[in-house]
């Protein structure tokens, strides 16, 4: 494997970041390292746009080198900045589509410009620009990305994305965003005062038992993801459903306020979830 130059930098960043693990030590070396590199590029868009005072302008100036980097590996030109040599690299070596940078890039500049949303159409449509390229990226590196398994992919990454949205709505809120689509704001009457005084009233709780049920439509579909993989892979897609569902059990037994005690999943939790899927191959 090409050695990688921001390979040890990636790995860094990635020990402090993410709910759900990308790349974990379950993944053979070589797809490991090349996840960690993918995911450094995402980690660091995503902060671009997220994290922060700066305005429109000034993050979209951040981002401009990342988007001509991804466009010097479009044209098989050399990039310019050490992260996408690297991940030139990448793409070469396991064949990535070079349109799943455009994609997830997309989405990092929508965060920059739209704060709201309409509908769950517009939040489904966003989810398959920032979440649904990283599974389809996974799959790409184990030569899996075939149309069946990308539509299994993508129907888990909106629930996985889905619910980082409810454990993340005042954190969220104050970053000035809300997923949550302004139609559900109408039906179930909410405000997002709410959020911001972390209010989690009696209508919240019956959204949020809506929310899961729409996780949970896509959890169905997504769980058959694993019947079509084989070897590490299916295990850590096991292992990835396994805690999506003991977090969203929990997230629905739960009367706390999820505005300030959203669930987590604890390393302790990871483990055992691991263990279970070791024994039920």
């Amino acid at each position: 494997m090409p050695h990688y130059i921001t390979l040890n930098e990636a790995r860094n960043i990635k020990r402090h970041y993410e709910n759900f693990p990308v790349a974990s030590l379950l993944l053979p070396k070589k797809q490991r390292n090349a996840a960690v590199i993918l995911y450094k590029y995402a980690r660091e868009c995503d902060d671009i746009a997220d994290e922060g005072m700066s305005d429109a302008k000034e993050r979209m100036t951040q981002l401009q080198p990342y988007m001509d980097d991804i466009e010097h590996i479009k044209n098989s030109t050399t990039p310019s900045m050490p992260l996408f040599i690297d991940i030139q690299k990448v793409c070469t070596e396991f064949n990535v589509n070079s349109d799943l940078l455009v994609r997830l890039m997309k989405a990092f500049t929508q965060d920059v410009h739209k704060n709201r949303y309409a509908n769950m159409d517009e939040v489904e449509d966003y989810c398959h620009k920032a979440a649904c390229p990283a599974g389809e990226m996974i799959l790409t590196l184990f030569n899996q990305n075939h149309p069946k398994n990308i539509t299994y992919s993508n129907h888990l990454c909106v629930a996985l994305a889905m619910i980082g949205m409810l454990q993340d709505m005042h954190e969220d809120y104050l970053k000035n965003r809300v997923y949550i689509p302004q139609d559900d704001f109408t039906q179930f009457n909410l405000t997002e005062q709410d959020i911001a005084k972390k209010e989690f009233t009696e209508n919240w709780q019956k959204f949020k038992e809506g929310w899961l049920v729409r996780i949970d439509n896509h959890m169905q579909q997504g769980k058959l993801l694993e019947t079509q993989l084989t070897g590490r892979l299916k295990l850590q897609i096991r292992v990835l459903i396994y805690a999506s569902n003991l977090l969203v059990k929990r997230m629905r037994i739960s009367n706390k306020n999820l505005f300030s005690h959203a669930p987590k999943l604890s390393k302790l939790d990871w483990g055992f979830q691991f263990l279970r899927a070791l024994i039920s191959i």
